[in-house]
């Protein structure tokens, strides 16, 4: 068997997606850090890889919100930092794994890694080309 050039963990279906996403850390006992535009640039049912100005700590509690061209409301899930690796420019990539997620953000989440077009739930509008 082949050895893997790397450690991969992840064990769901993943789709490279670069979008703009809100990240509202909820991090008992610490003032409010308030929502940080980060990028979205991986994305899978499981969890969303972004890249933040923050070093967020492993398993900080995260409010993420995607949005999407065309469509009016984000899509919306909680989520848990799961790990950390520097990036860039004072940069950081962040991990963050998907603890709770409603149906229809669920079904939005499906519809982006299975096809190039994401029908908003709440409208039913269809955006094209979501990458």
């Amino acid at each position: 068997m082949p050895k893997k050039p790397f450690d991969e963990r992840r064990h769901a279906a993943r789709k490279l997606w670069e979008g703009q996403v809100q990240l509202l850390p909820l991090i008992p006992k610490i003032p409010v850090l308030g929502i940080e535009q980060v990028l979205g640039q991986d994305l899978s049912e499981k969890g969303l890889q972004v890249q933040s100005k923050r070093a967020l700590p492993l398993q900080t509690t995260v409010l993420i919100e995607m949005h999407i061209p065309d469509c009016q409301q984000g899509i919306q899930v909680m989520g848990a930092v799961s790990w950390i690796s520097p990036a860039t420019n004072n940069q950081w990539n962040l991990g963050i794994e998907f603890s709770d997620v409603g149906d229809s953000a669920r079904h939005s989440i499906r519809a982006l890694l299975e096809m190039d077009e994401l029908h908003c739930a709440e409208s039913q509008t269809v955006v094209a080309n979501c990458r």
